[in-house]
């Protein structure tokens, strides 16, 4: 396995569409095992394909990298229905030092396909709902930075490139 590197806002491909899978193959699982493996190193719990430079509709996910829950790798993600709304702090591995309270779903139905080439169709909640509405808008071409209000994402644009 190896560290990718994490592609960081402004960079083109994060605001670009992800292309559907049609077959998992070994280089596709590659890529999902190097992103789980990225996603560790850089101590994050979700990680989009784009976010290392790759327009495959893939993400993992892992919110208790403690062992106890196995890590969710899913191709072709799509929400399927949402209930609930809260606003929370997120952040992200591509905007490094920046959070933002964003508005998500509480709950939501997501289906997609396994690294097994099973399709599943889950519900989730709570923080592992969050991550994967995260994820899915970064296949999407849509960044954390699109969800909040315009002056708001003024001043987190002004905040971001201060840091860098």
């Amino acid at each position: 396995m190896a560290i990718l590197q994490i592609k960081k806002y402004p960079e083109k491909i994060l605001k670009t569409k992800s292309e559907k899978i049609t077959r998992i193959d070994g280089k596709l699982l590659k890529l999902s095992k190097d992103m789980l493996e990225t996603m560790y190193f850089f101590n994050g719990i979700g990680l989009a394909a784009n976010q290392v430079g790759e327009l495959s509709s893939v993400f993992v996910a892992d919110i208790k990298p403690d062992g106890k829950q196995k890590p969710i790798i899913l191709f072709n993600p799509k929400i399927l229905s949402c209930k609930g709304n809260c606003y929370l702090e997120e952040g992200c591995l591509s905007f490094p030092g920046i959070s933002a309270k964003i508005k998500r779903a509480e709950k939501i139905v997501v289906c997609g396909i396994r690294p097994d080439e099973k399709e599943i169709k889950m519900e989730v909640e709570g923080i592992l709902a969050r991550v994967f509405q995260h994820e899915i808008d970064h296949l999407n071409g849509i960044v954390f930075f699109d969800r909040v209000n315009f002056i708001r994402r003024l001043k987190l644009n002004r905040e971001y490139f201060r840091k860098k």
